[in-house]
């Protein structure tokens, strides 16, 4: 019995190990291309509407792509989290301030995590009729963000991470893989 928890402690340790690998990978790449939209997965707002620095990240990944012309909009995505401050309308006002005009800007304050995001963003494409995006947020968000949109129904779709880097960000790759495969089975 003990041998077969240490070959099953070892494959789970080799798997998670690969995944992480994979996760990396994909993440750090930065965007060559054209899309027509960025999508930018929310996180936390502070009460006085300014965006924490890893969400700042975000944003100014999908600011730099539609400052150099490799996207049309910007599709910002969130929820309203503890501070009570809509996490689409915090992005929507930095971009403003960083002079994005309005009309480039799609705000959904309902994508409370990554699959409402995806749903949103498809509900609203059915207007929009956009035929390729990149999804824009932290390096070890952009596999299962990817995922989500392409399950759907959505296959152009690419990634841009975060040049913001924190302590965190490890935090969150190991998060991942639990939430990859809950998507994965789930959604």
């Amino acid at each position: 019995m003990l041998n077969k928890l240490r070959i099953f402690s070892l494959f789970f340790l080799a798997w998670f190990f690969l995944h992480c690998l994979w996760v990396v990978q994909d993440g750090m790449r930065d965007f060559k291309g054209q899309a027509d939209v960025a999508i930018v997965l929310g996180s936390t707002v502070f009460k006085d509407g300014s965006l924490s620095p890893w969400l700042q990240g975000r944003v100014d990944a999908a600011l730099d792509l539609y400052r150099n012309h490799q996207v049309k909009k910007i599709f910002v995505s969130g929820g309203i989290g503890t501070s009570d401050y809509p996490e689409g309308d915090g992005m929507r006002h930095y971009l403003l301030e960083q002079g994005v005009p309005d009309s480039a800007i799609v705000v959904d304050n309902y994508g409370n995590n990554s699959y409402l995001t995806a749903k949103n963003f498809l509900t609203w494409n059915q207007t929009a009729q956009c035929r390729s995006a990149v999804v824009a947020t932290s390096f070890y968000h952009i596999t299962r963000s990817k995922y989500i949109v392409k399950k759907m129904g959505f296959s152009a779709v690419e990634g841009d991470c975060s040049k913001y880097s924190a302590i965190k960000d490890w935090f969150g790759l190991t998060r991942e893989f639990p939430a990859f495969y809950k998507y994965w089975l789930v959604y």
